[in-house]
């Protein structure tokens, strides 16, 4: 069945310490000038905008890669890339590109850099061409992160924060960066990208929490479809911020019984009321929008609201027959070193969820991979089996 909606509308070691730092001088010099690789960062760009062909039809691919993300807009023969799946998906991601057409890559943005978003990203750099490398106002110490940096000093790319109230071209569509600023966490520093093609607005939000939506509330406005962040995690989606955007279509790139339980189903219950239309991966694997420039569309079916449910079938829930040694055991085989966590400093767990009740005490809340965290004991509430 299809869908359609008409409107108006950077020896090793030490090399890599140094590429690391070349990368945090680029990323804070770039904050403050603006960028001349980025080929259309001016605002002298405005006056392209009145001439965007309404019946010009672009295709935003939400590519299956499991619990992560990985989004290719195709704008005639101009690509973007908003993130890149996780470290085992490079071979689909170069895979999937080729599929397409993709040579050239206008823009590569990495909305953040935990794993599950950049992990496939550095397979990207080496196969295609590429011309802008966008990322965050922050970084991280992880493998990922470092084979990314590594990945894009090999090509001479040098990857910059993009700067905020400018649009950047792809050919008649743009994009617009509405945070710059880092967060708190990982998460929280997520670039938000709005998308516009004629009168067709997409938002697309990374692993972006509450905090991250509040800040960003006064510049957003209704689109079209939403890219749901967090992979519709609880931590995510305030219903503030989907009154504000309130779109008629919403994506859920998840996993088939992924760890987490995503999507949750306080976000799918949101969802549910405001009579959103939900498309997931776990359920359509790659999802294609169309864009018309007046209009979305998707041949992809309907998906539930369902919550999303563990691979031992209980959706987190305890089993009281498991013992704990046996339920630890069991945990660490699961999860690898680059899940993305929540942790306090001084605490010996990691959570799944910013919202654990074991975390319910804590003043501070940090986000990261387990790597990045150095605890050893998953959450016996979040992780219970």
């Amino acid at each position: 069945m299809i869908e359609i909606s008409i409107k108006n509308k950077k020896n090793s070691k030490i090399k890599t310490l140094i590429l690391l730092l070349i990368v945090s001088i680029s990323i804070y010099l770039t904050g403050c000038t603006t960028s001349d690789n980025g080929n259309n960062q001016s605002n002298n760009n405005d006056s392209l905008s009145s001439s965007i062909s309404s019946d010009k039809n672009v295709k935003i691919h939400f590519i299956d890669t499991g619990n992560s993300d990985a989004i290719l807009i195709q704008d005639g023969k101009t690509f973007t890339l908003i993130d890149g799946g996780d470290n085992d998906d490079e071979g689909l991601m170069v895979d999937y590109l080729n599929n397409q057409g993709v040579k050239d890559i206008k823009y590569l943005i990495a909305t953040h850099s935990h794993a599950d978003h950049l992990g496939g990203l550095d397979s990207v750099v080496k196969n295609f061409n590429i011309e802008n490398v966008f990322v965050s106002n922050g970084s991280a110490e992880t493998k990922s992160y470092r084979d990314f940096i590594n990945a894009l000093a090999n090509k001479g790319l040098s990857p910059s924060v993009p700067l905020e109230n400018n649009k950047f071209y792809l050919e008649d569509s743009y994009f617009e960066v509405l945070n710059t600023n880092g967060g708190d966490t990982t998460n929280e520093q997520s670039l938000v990208l709005v998308y516009t093609n004629g009168n067709d607005k997409v938002l697309f939000t990374g692993d972006a929490e509450e905090g991250t939506e509040k800040e960003i509330l006064p510049k957003l406005e209704k689109v079209d479809l939403l890219k749901v962040a967090h992979h519709g995690s609880r931590s995510s989606s305030s219903q503030e911020f989907l009154d504000k955007v309130n779109p008629e279509y919403a994506v859920l790139l998840v996993g088939k019984g992924n760890s987490y339980g995503h999507p949750h189903q306080e976000t799918m219950n949101k969802l549910k009321k405001m009579g959103v239309k939900v498309h997931r991966s776990d359920e359509c694997s790659d999802i294609i929008f169309e864009s018309t420039g007046d209009g979305v569309f998707t041949s992809c079916k309907d998906g539930s609201y369902n919550k999303g449910v563990r691979e031992d079938g209980n959706s987190g829930k305890s089993n009281s027959n498991t013992s704990k040694n046996d339920s630890f055991k069991n945990k660490q085989n699961t999860f690898n070193s680059e899940e993305i966590v929540y942790f306090t400093p001084k605490g010996k767990s990691y959570h799944s969820i910013k919202n654990c009740s074991g975390l319910s005490r804590s003043k501070k809340i940090l986000s990261g991979t387990i790597e990045e965290s150095k605890k050893n004991d998953p959450c016996d509430i979040c992780y219970g089996k």
